[in-house]
């Protein structure tokens, strides 16, 4: 029997559904760390989205998890906003699905179960931790963030797409903003979005960046090229091994 926990983020709040609210016999309850961390986690992602949404804008969540930067947003702009969630594993995106009910947020929340990288092809998914919540996971092979492999917990097939796609080929609204949180393929996603980085209705992208070799420069190089200006530059810290938000701004 599931348990809902109530969050208050920031003046906002946010319901999220829980397996449990108990670890289980030491393995990590993934759901109930994300549910206790919910304001600590990735201040600077709030700090984002209260700083540049704005009502009526589209946003396109990218590793959505079980939702709670797109429900944090939803709630924020007061339902006045069109947000497109992309989760491809299969207990997150099960979740997100529940949290997004359990909100009452079905009209202003889209999920999708897609994997989104640099082309678009059916490809293999594999989950580093079979459990809600969890995260590290890797498209197309079992290697997750720096290039690390891993003994992956499940197997699934999915639909991969590259973001020019989705604004373009398949028609989806165009989005405002973008967040990225994907473990590992960030480049590859840049990669397949230069026509999308390069139209001017897309005004901020927030891409989590794991610090291996010259991946930062690459990404950077491509979203200068599109006109983006790094907005949180003073903020960031490039040492090889640490995770960082990159906003970038038109």
């Amino acid at each position: 029997m599931s348990i809902t926990r109530t969050c208050d983020i920031r003046n906002q709040t946010v319901l999220l559904d829980l397996d449990s609210d108990q670890e289980d016999d030491g393995i990590r309850n993934y759901e109930l760390w994300r549910a206790g961390h919910y304001a600590t986690k990735e201040p600077d992602t709030l700090d984002w989205i209260d700083a540049f949404f704005r009502e009526g804008d589209v946003i396109y969540d990218v590793g959505a998890n079980i939702g709670q930067y797109s429900l944090y947003a939803a709630r924020r702009l007061e339902g006045h906003a069109t947000i497109l969630a992309f989760e491809p594993e299969a207990l997150n995106f099960a979740k997100l699905n529940r949290n997004i009910l359990l909100n009452d947020l079905g009209g202003v929340m889209t999920p999708y179960p897609l994997a989104v990288s640099d082309r678009t092809a059916i490809d293999h998914f594999y989950s580093k931790a079979f459990k809600p919540g969890a995260a590290l996971h890797a498209l197309g092979r079992p290697i997750t963030q720096g290039e690390k492999p891993f003994d992956p917990q499940n197997r699934q097939g999915v639909m991969a797409v590259s973001l020019d796609d989705l604004t373009g080929r398949f028609g989806l609204p165009f989005p405002t903003h973008i967040k990225v949180d994907v473990d590992g393929i960030e480049d590859h996603i840049v990669n397949g979005a230069r026509a999308t980085l390069s139209d001017p209705r897309l005004k901020s992208f927030l891409i989590e960046i794991y610090m291996h070799k010259d991946i930062a420069d690459r990404i950077k190089s491509v979203f200068f090229e599109c006109g983006f200006k790094l907005h949180n530059a003073d903020a960031i810290d490039e040492t090889q091994g640490i995770v960082q938000n990159f906003i970038f701004a038109r």
